[in-house]
C-alpha cells in the first residue's frame, strides 16, 4: 500500500502533466487517433502505479462476441461512477475511437486539462446547465462521427449501497443519435482511493459490460421505462441498488 500511494500519486501529478502536453502534440499528427492513444496509455500507466488489475466479463462470451452483437455501431456506454479509477478501468481497455463526457472544471487543470481538450473529450458544466445546449452538439456531433460516448449518469461520485439518481442527458444523446446504450458496472474502485484522501490501495476492479440495449424502438412514452431498466441493470452489474429502490 505504501508504494502505490508514492507511486500512484507521483505518477497522477506528473504523469497527467506529460499526458497533457503529449495530447497536444498528438493531435496535430494525421492518421490515427494519437491524442486518444495518448490518453489510453496514461490511463494504464495509472492503473499499473496504482497496483490496480482488472477484471473483465462480458454478457453472451468473450469480448469479441459481445463487441460483434453491436454490429460496429458507436455507443453510449454508461456507467457508475465511484472513482477517478472507473475512468482510468474503462479507458485502458475500451477501443478506440471512444470520447468520455467530463466535467468542466476539470478542463482548467494546467496539462491535464490540455490533454482533456486535445483528446476531444466533452466538458460538462454542471453549474451552469443552460450550457447543455453546446455539450449536446459536441457529443451528438461524435455519435454522428462513429464515435462511442462514455457517459456517468449520477454525473458525481457515489458512496455506500446504492447509485445516486441517473440523470436524463445521457439518454437523451442516445436517443437522439440513435446510438445503443451499454450498461457497465464497476466493482471495486471505491476501496482504492477514497475522496479526498491521498493513500492508494492496490485492489482487483472487476468491470461487467452487460447486453447492449436498444432505444430506437423506444417512444416518447417508453423512454422513463427506457431509463429506469438501464439504471437497474447498471446497478445489477455493480452490486449496488438504485436510487428509487425502497421508495413507496
Amino acid at each position: 500500500m505504501a508504494v502505490a500511494t508514492v507511486t500512484g500519486n507521483l505518477y497522477l501529478v506528473a504523469g497527467s502533466v506529460v499526458m497533457g502536453v503529449a495530447a497536444a502534440i498528438a493531435s496535430w499528427l494525421p492518421g490515427r487517433d494519437w491524442a486518444g492513444l495518448v490518453a489510453r496509455y496514461w490511463a494504464r500507466g495509472l492503473l499499473v502505479t496504482g497496483g490496480v488489475r482488472l477484471r473483465l466479463d462480458y454478457a453472451g462470451g468473450d469480448r469479441k462476441a459481445w463487441r460483434a452483437s453491436t454490429a460496429g455501431r458507436p455507443l453510449v456506454y454508461m456507467a457508475n461512477h465511484r472513482s477517478l479509477y472507473d475512468v482510468a478501468a474503462l479507458l485502458a481497455i475500451l477501443e478506440s475511437p471512444v470520447r468520455f463526457l467530463t466535467k468542466r472544471s476539470l478542463f482548467r487543470v494546467p496539462g491535464f486539462g490540455w490533454g482533456l481538450k486535445a483528446a476531444g473529450f466533452v466538458p460538462v458544466d454542471r453549474e451552469d446547465r443552460s450550457r447543455a445546449g453546446e455539450t449536446f452538439a459536441v457529443a451528438g456531433k461524435l455519435l454522428g462521427s462513429n464515435v462511442s460516448l462514455v457517459v456517468f449518469p449520477e454525473e458525481t461520485r457515489s458512496s455506500g449501497p446504492r447509485m445516486k439518481p441517473f440523470r436524463r442527458g445521457g439518454f437523451l444523446l442516445a436517443l437522439k443519435g440513435r446510438a445503443p446504450v451499454a450498461p457497465v458496472g464497476i466493482r471495486g474502485t471505491g476501496r482504492i482511493r477514497r475522496k479526498g484522501a491521498l493513500v492508494v490501495r492496490p485492489a482487483t476492479v472487476e468491470v461487467f459490460f452487460g447486453e447492449v440495449m436498444d432505444p430506437a424502438s423506444v417512444g416518447v412514452r417508453g423512454r422513463r421505462t427506457f431509463m429506469q431498466d438501464v439504471e437497474r441493470r447498471v446497478g445489477e452489474l455493480a452490486d449496488l441498488g438504485t436510487a428509487g429502490e425502497g421508495d413507496g
